[in-house]
């Protein structure tokens, strides 16, 4: 059955809802202006913002908190141990530095010369080293001429090495090879590695004896019989001369 509204020109069946929007006027639709952040760009991609696509999520509970960019200077109670370490003994360095450091400049400046007593004993320990080395690699203590050979060696070797300062190697090895024909063994290597060893006591003596205040002098005089010179400290005799037999 059709109803005929009044004022109206539509036609409502019975089954049709009521239509109750007659008198609510209608709104124009619009679209809300966003900011462009928040708007979806053309590529695809959610741009910035607050909407429901692009949710701001919470930081990762992993990532390193915020950081300066200034250095950070650490406090001595956040230091690691290993520098507290460095830290200590390296004061200590210092501080074991300063306090040894007058000492040992006045053991430097206060450096004390040999004693008579340590100058006497080099020598007579040199002396007795060319005796042993006389008796041990020489079939003869004399040479063609009937010079001592003991004699030969000790004046040679205090000539060269204290008087003149020539060196030890270059004096033992000229006289290893003046002595040649009367050794026993010419060809024995101990030989001229004990004649060094003498070279090198003549200049120990001569370091000793430079190191002294006084004056020391080996004297050879005018006898032929002297195989070892007196020794002179200053203007005294301080050792008298060793004759030959």
């Amino acid at each position: 059955m059709l109803r005929m509204g009044c004022g109206s020109s539509k036609v409502q069946r019975d089954n049709d809802p009521p239509n109750t929007g007659y008198d609510k006027p209608r709104t124009a639709r619009h679209t809300a202006t966003r900011p462009r952040s928040q708007r979806t760009g053309s590529q695809g991609r959610l741009a910035t913002g607050t909407a429901a696509g692009n949710r701001v999520r919470p930081p990762p509970t992993h990532l390193r908190p915020y950081q300066s960019d200034y250095p950070r200077t650490h406090s001595r109670a956040t230091r690691p141990r290993s520098q507290f370490q460095t830290e200590s003994r390296a004061g200590q360095s210092r501080a074991g530095t300063s306090r040894r450091s007058p000492k040992a400049r006045r053991k430097i400046s206060s450096s004390q010369p040999s004693t008579d007593a340590e100058i006497q004993e080099a020598i007579n320990s040199f002396k007795l080293f060319i005796d042993q080395h006389s008796i041990s690699f020489y079939r003869t203590q004399f040479d063609d001429s009937g010079a001592s050979i003991p004699r030969y060696i000790t004046r040679t070797v205090i000539s060269n090495i204290i008087e003149k300062r020539l060196d030890d190697t270059s004096v033992a090895r000229n006289l290893s090879n003046a002595l040649e024909k009367y050794a026993e063994d010419p060809a024995d290597g101990k030989r001229i590695n004990h004649l060094l060893v003498l070279c090198r006591m003549a200049s120990e003596i001569r370091s000793m004896t430079d190191g002294h205040p006084e004056n020391w002098v080996f004297n050879w005089g005018e006898n032929a019989d002297i195989v070892f010179p007196s020794v002179m400290r200053g203007k005294e005799e301080f050792m008298k001369a060793g004759m030959g037999t």
